[in-house]
């Protein structure tokens, strides 16, 4: 090994212009008779010593060339390269995963002028990214030799002494600064979330992110025009010390002002004001923006909403909120078939009228078959209620056939749902119907008048795709002995799912359910108000609804449930991932007699633009088999 000179024979030469043939052939003679009288010498210089080894590349520590040459030019055969880093330690992923030379040493078309501007460039390439990590005086040795198949790098890191954070000053400027105590409170509760404290060390994705942090906890409300005016990092890289100053400007407060909305054709605007939350002259919220469009969107009547202000630090008062709205047709006939493993094969058809009878109600009616059930029923949707409020009513008949219990069904109700999203209300009133047949067992008929009650707490990072967050739903029936009702009848289920990221690529799913019905005799309760689980989204290694009570070779619905699921994901990309999992649980006429079965399995995730999409293969301990399961979302 030896340090490269400009003098080196093995130094990567630059690209010469392009010659015309006459001159190309003249250089050729030359080069020729050049290389002739260096060998004549070196013969001479040699006389009496061994034959010479082939020489090994030196080590290079800048970057021998600056692009690649054509395959008509010396030095651009394509060879082999690999690569070795040691010494990286914790950083030798990130090293692996970024870098320049580790991303390209795979091609088959790599050529050795490539190769060698690549080996080049690497050991700043450590530098900055070690740099990004808190360690600014790392040392990095790189070798580079010649195989008989190509070329080897290697370079050994030394990180050094990670450079800490010595001392932090936030300065705020614009109308927080005012000094009044609301403001005084606000800016001494982001100075105390500040997540890059005195003694951490300092990394250049944390205090990008600290930064981001206290910007958006202006931006998110009263002042959308909130901007850093000033920031730096002074790095000592004697003493390793790091010292970080911040000057924020929250701009002026903003107030909303009225509506603006384009896009308002075919329905008229009496739909639109009660689903808005946003009150004329109160301070800026994006949360408020937010709830707007989600209110609309979740209404039926619109393909998209997009609710935003002018940011004009120069009229912050009473600023317009423009509404852009385009609008769903009004009829739509759907046709569809799919599959499930949960019921197989389907087939089904929708028919859709927002202007149901010539009225703003949005009627939505489904005919549905697949290998387990019949259905057909159909919602009608009113406009929601001044205060937000969204009344429907439903009716469905259902005719399904599950382990050996086949039951016809109807189900009315009338509910009312609120307005708040993050902890949605739903209150209503139903009677549910059925005729219940095992085997040759007699006709059971059951029914039911419940009043019920339904909130769904949610604090997830998206509500479409989370990978974040808590979602609890609690659900409360109730039904007074009388008409229908021979006895006092109540029931109760609690569902619980958290989502969680411990790095940027795991992520955990957890969940939890649990239910009781109380009163009336199993035999007399209807069997959409008891219990069965099993299938893609509740325990799986089991088919669908196959848990339960056993009697008389079927499976029916227990008065007691419980289910508990943990699974673990690891991010192979951005869209797709692997999973484990496991399942427990299961359904009985009470708890004495309550014995969870479990189901254990791995599985393939991807993020679609309608959702999670989960492909399972699970093995159900109870029944010793493995079974395939397909589903879409996460199961709340």
């Amino acid at each position: 090994m030896h340090t490269p000179s400009p003098d080196d024979p093995l130094a990567v030469p630059t690209r010469p212009a392009r010659m015309s043939k006459p001159e190309a052939a003249a250089t050729r003679w030359t080069r020729g008779l050049a290389l002739l009288l260096w060998g004549c010498c070196a013969l001479a210089y040699a006389q009496g010593a061994t034959a010479p080894t082939a020489p090994t590349l030196p080590t290079i520590s800048e970057p021998p060339a600056a692009g690649i040459l054509s395959d008509a030019d010396e030095g651009d055969r394509t060879v082999k390269l690999s690569v070795g880093i040691d010494g990286a330690g914790d950083f030798s992923g990130t090293l692996q995963e970024f870098l320049d030379i580790t991303r390209h040493a795979a091609d088959s078309n790599l050529s050795e002028r490539e190769a060698l501007r690549l080996i080049g460039v690497t050991p700043r390439q450590i530098k900055e990214l070690l740099a990004t990590a808190g360690y600014f005086s790392p040392t990095v040795t790189p070798a580079v030799e010649r195989q008989p198949n190509g070329l080897s790098a290697r370079f050994v890191v030394a990180p050094g002494i990670a450079t800490t954070i010595d001392t932090v000053e936030i300065v705020f400027t614009g109308a927080i600064a005012t000094g009044n105590d609301s403001n005084a409170q606000r800016i001494a509760r982001i100075r105390q979330q500040w997540s890059l404290g005195s003694g951490n060390v300092f990394r250049q994705q944390a205090w990008d992110d600290a930064k981001s942090a206290v910007l958006k906890g202006l931006l998110t409300r009263d002042y959308p025009a909130a901007r850093i005016a000033a920031s730096e990092a002074h790095i000592d890289p004697e003493s390793h010390r790091a010292k970080l100053t911040l000057t924020v400007d929250s701009g002026p407060a903003f107030t909303f002002g009225p509506l603006q909305i384009q896009g308002l054709k075919r329905y008229p605007l009496s739909l639109v004001e009660p689903l808005n939350p946003i009150v004329p002259g109160e301070p800026y919220s994006q949360e408020k923006l937010n709830e707007l469009q989600s209110q609309l969107q979740d209404s039926g009547y619109f393909r998209s909403v997009f609710a935003t202000i002018d940011v004009d630090p120069a009229h912050p008062q009473s600023t317009p909120v423009h509404l852009d709205l385009a609008e769903n047709e009004r009829k739509r006939l759907s046709l569809g078939v799919g599959f499930s493993t949960n019921s197989g094969a389907r087939a089904q058809v929708k028919w859709l009228d927002r202007q149901f009878l010539g009225r703003n109600w949005r009627l939505d009616s489904e005919l549905k078959v697949d290998r387990l059930t019949r259905l057909l029923g159909g919602d009608i949707f009113f406009p929601a209620r001044d205060n937000g409020w969204r009344p429907s009513v439903g009716a469905h008949y259902e005719r399904s056939d599950i382990v050996g219990e086949t039951s016809d069904k109807i189900n009315l109700g009338a509910h009312l749902a609120g307005p708040d999203r993050l902890n949605e209300q739903v209150w209503g009133v139903s009677y549910f119907g059925d005729k219940e047949r095992i085997a040759d067992a007699a006709v059971n008929h059951r029914q039911a008048l419940v009043a019920s009650w339904v909130i769904t707490r949610r604090r997830l990072d998206n509500l479409l795709s989370p990978q974040r967050g808590v979602q609890t739903t609690l659900e409360l029936d109730a039904g007074l002995p009388g008409v229908i009702n021979r006895k006092a009848l109540l029931r109760a289920t609690l569902h619980a799912t958290w989502l969680a990221e411990p790095s940027r690529r795991w992520q955990t799913i957890m969940r939890a359910q649990i239910g009781q019905v109380t009163g009336e005799p199993r035999q007399m309760i209807p069997g959409d108000l008891l219990f069965r689980t099993g299938g893609d989204q509740t325990v799986r290694g089991y088919s669908y609804n196959s848990l339960g009570v056993a009697q008389a070779g079927a499976i029916v619905g227990g008065r007691v449930f419980a289910l508990a699921s943990a699974e673990l994901v690891y991010r192979i990309t951005p869209e797709w991932g692997a999973a484990v999992f496991h399942d427990a649980g299961d359904a009985a006429d009470a708890w004495r007699d309550f014995r969870p079965v479990h189901g254990t399995g791995i599985g393939a995730r991807w993020r679609s633009p309608i959702g999670p999409v989960n492909v399972d293969l699970a093995y159900g301990h109870a029944v010793r088999k493995l079974r395939p399961h397909f589903s879409v979302g996460y199961a709340f």
